[in-house]
Formats: C-alpha cells, sequence, structure tokens
C-alpha cells in the first residue's frame, strides 16, 4: 500500500516524523498514523506509543489473517463468522460509503459534548446495536469466543472502510455508531437484556478490541432512551472508553427522528426502522 496523498499539509510531515520515532520503513500504516494524530491532539509522543501498541496488538489478535479473510474473500458483514447467531441475541445494522457524503442542513461543524468541544469529520457510515430487541440470551447458543471472533472481524472491516475512505479522499473518516434501547416489551425486559449483553459478551468484546485501530467513532447517539434510564447507563458507562462518552449524544424517543438522527450521520445510512415508512 502507498502513502496517503493528505490534502491537509499537516498530516505528511507528522506521519513521517512518527514512522521515523518507530523505525517503520513501509507506508501501509500511514491512514492509522493520520487518524491517530487527529484523535491524540497531534502529541506525536502518545501518537508513537499507541501506535507501536496497535502493532503489538493486531499482531496478538492475529488480525492480519482476518484483514486477509475480508479482503480475498469479499466478505459482507452477513458472511462473518457467527454474524447469524449474534443477530438473534442483539439485531446489528450497519451502512457505509466511500463517496463523500452529503452534510445535511442541520449539521454542525462542531458540538459541544460535555464540556469538551468535537470537531465533526466526514461521516462514512453508521453502525448500530438494538439493545431491546432480538431473543433472550437463554435460548440462543453463541458463546462469548465467538461474539468476540464476530466483533474482531467487524473492528477490522469498520476500519477497513475508513482506510479506504482516507486512501481515496486525502482526509478521515469517521463512523456513527447508535445504540438503539428501543423494547417491545417492558424497560425491566431492556434492563435485564442490556445488563446479560454487557456482562457476558461487551466485556471480552472490550478486552479484545482495545488498541487494535484509532478512535474510529465520531459520534455515538444513544436513541429511544427511557426516562427510567440510569440502571442501564450504570451497566453501559462502565465498559465504554473516555473518548466514547466525549462523544454520546442521549435521544428521547420523541428525539429520535430522522431528522434529528441526519445531523449525525448521512441519511442513506440512517437504519431503515428511523425513516418514515412509505
Amino acid at each position: 500500500m502507498g502513502g496517503v496523498q493528505w490534502a491537509d499539509p499537516r498530516f505528511a510531515p507528522a506521519v513521517d516524523s512518527v514512522r521515523a520515532a518507530c523505525n517503520v520503513s513501509h507506508r501501509d500504516d500511514d491512514a492509522i498514523i493520520g487518524m491517530m494524530l487527529d484523535r491524540f491532539g497531534w502529541d506525536q509522543q502518545k501518537v508513537v506509543e499507541m501506535y507501536q501498541q496497535s502493532v503489538a496488538r493486531r499482531a496478538q489478535m492475529g488480525m492480519n489473517a482476518i484483514r486477509e479473510d475480508i479482503q480475498t474473500n469479499g466478505l459482507t458483514l452477513e458472511q462473518f463468522p457467527h454474524h447469524h447467531e449474534v443477530g438473534r441475541v442483539i439485531p446489528i445494522f450497519a451502512s457505509t460509503s466511500l463517496e463523500r457524503p452529503a452534510v445535511s442542513a442541520g449539521a454542525e461543524k462542531s458540538v459541544v459534548v460535555d464540556g469538551k468541544t468535537v470537531v465533526a469529520g466526514d461521516v462514512i457510515g453508521c453502525y448500530e446495536m438494538r439493545y431491546g430487541q432480538g431473543e433472550s440470551t437463554d435460548q440462543t447458543t453463541v458463546t462469548p469466543q465467538q461474539f468476540t471472533k464476530y466483533m474482531l472481524y467487524v473492528t477490522q472491516w469498520r476500519w477497513l472502510q475508513c482506510e479506504a475512505y482516507i486512501q481515496r479522499h486525502g482526509r478521515l473518516g469517521f463512523w456513527s455508531m447508535i445504540h438503539d434501547l428501543s423494547c417491545p416489551y417492558s424497560f425491566f425486559t431492556l434492563w435485564g437484556r442490556a445488563r446479560s449483553i454487557f456482562t457476558s459478551y461487551m466485556n471480552p468484546v472490550e478486552e479484545s478490541c482495545a488498541g487494535l485501530f484509532p478512535p474510529m467513532v465520531q459520534k455515538i447517539l444513544i436513541i429511544n432512551v427511557p426516562s427510567l434510564f440510569g440502571p442501564i447507563w450504570s451497566v453501559i458507562s462502565p465498559f465504554l472508553p473516555q473518548h466514547h462518552k466525549d462523544r454520546i449524544v442521549l435521544l428521547t424517543t420523541s428525539n429520535s427522528t430522522e431528522a434529528e438522527v441526519s445531523k449525525y450521520m448521512p441519511s442513506e445510512h440512517m437504519p431503515p426502522h428511523l425513516k418514515p415508512q412509505k
């Protein structure tokens, strides 16, 4: 893979400086280094540390084999190991595009979240998990190890989209993530399911995926937030890295609309259930 033709002139010398500090001659990871520079405030020492951690973690978790499997076999999300079994526990929706997204009229260039300014970048896709949907985890056969393997494939796939976008446009691309808390049953069912999913599945996923790639998420939208959200948040929040918490937007059910969500992602990536039925 060749080097990135960066649109922003700050990137090329900064990336080269990190590569030199890490004694890296190839340019295969220029996109990773560029994303890290942006995400870690252009702190070269921090980026060198995190990049070296990424190299080690990717080798430890066998990510090169997963990358090759996805690319060589042209795998889609639905073809990843255990996709259908995972979907029975927690339905997942994903949409991505390498084209430059149109910015909706309500989108802002930067948003203050928890007192911090988050600069908006190009949002190339949406990744959604629906906690109150699916079947009871007692009725499924997916194990935490299988769930983790699936999420390693998803993490690598999401990075491949970011990398391809950077290579094509010379600028960074990001994801918006949606945690949908709608539930066809009751609040207590939702609370129980969220607690079970996080304690059984998401904890080992966070441990396995930590440090593999730069933070790829621009916004984390928690939608259809019930009024009794406190217990669910107390379960979810300890598992979320701080860089995720800084980008969280909470939307009540009345605000979980196409118009509101489109402020944070292109409308073409909107989950189907958020679009008005025709």
